[in-house]
């Protein structure tokens, strides 16, 4: 993931993590908590910086076409 960086915070609490992934029923192992905390931290830290775009100008896409263009 490209737009993901490496920050440098505070990862994200072992016990919101657990708690996290009990609500998701998810098994997630005691030695992947603190490394899964930094991912869970610098993934937020992305969606922020998104958040902090000023789209008020900015029209949003109301049409998609999701065909591929031929180049042959």
């Amino acid at each position: 993931m490209g737009y993901v960086k490496a920050t440098s915070g505070e990862g994200i609490a072992p016990a919101t993590l657990e708690a996290m992934a009990r609500l998701l029923g998810l098994a997630v192992p005691p030695e992947d908590i603190a490394t899964l905390g930094a991912s869970v931290r610098d993934q937020l830290a992305a969606i922020q910086t998104l958040e902090d775009l000023d789209l008020t100008d900015i029209m949003p896409a109301l049409e998609f076409d999701p065909r591929w263009e031929s180049t042959e």
